[in-house]
């Protein structure tokens, strides 16, 4: 079956202004070092239950467990991490550091007793992944610090059944 031109154009037309109009937003799930930012107001506060890690053949991934629906997010790199609050600097090894931010979000339960079951410092010898902190959960906001052997590549994404974001550290 062939195509005449006209609709050939006016899929590829239809396509790009998708592809144009789409929002900045929105998670990124190709290989950049740009920040990602995504808001998503929910309700109730969804909880971060964990943190997980994995090495895989190109990249080393960091997995955020959730109970409840996906937050609004920010993932870019900094300078440096620091804990919320104190403004100390967390002591991970590594040369570039990555800042995770979910928003609204909360580790903790109605009593104040936390409900996060990851690691809170843990270093790693992975090609990418050098460290991951948990450094925040305070007003409405999660924050994590990964560290890296050298600034590369990420890419984020959802995951659902059970709810997860994910973050990917190209080698």
């Amino acid at each position: 079956m062939r195509m005449s031109m006209k609709a050939v154009t006016a899929a590829a037309t239809a396509l790009l202004s998708v592809v144009a109009t789409a929002p900045t937003s929105q998670a990124r799930a190709v290989w950049d070092t740009s920040p990602v930012s995504v808001t998503h107001d929910v309700k109730p506060t969804p909880k971060v239950v964990d943190l997980r890690v994995g090495e895989h053949p190109n990249f080393d991934r960091v997995v955020i467990d959730l109970d409840g629906k996906v937050p609004g997010y920010t993932v870019r790199y900094v300078r440096e991490l620091t804990y919320d609050g104190s403004g100390e600097v967390v002591p991970l090894r590594g040369r570039r550091f990555i800042s995770v931010t979910l928003f609204p979000a909360k580790a903790h339960n109605a009593s104040g007793d936390s409900v996060y079951e990851g690691p809170r410092l843990r270093q790693y010898h992975m090609p990418a992944l050098r460290g991951v902190a948990f450094t925040g959960d305070f007003e409405a906001r999660v924050s994590f610090g990964l560290a890296l052997r050298h600034r590369s590549d990420f890419r984020v994404f959802v995951l659902h059944a059970p709810n997860r974001i994910v973050i990917d550290a190209r080698h």
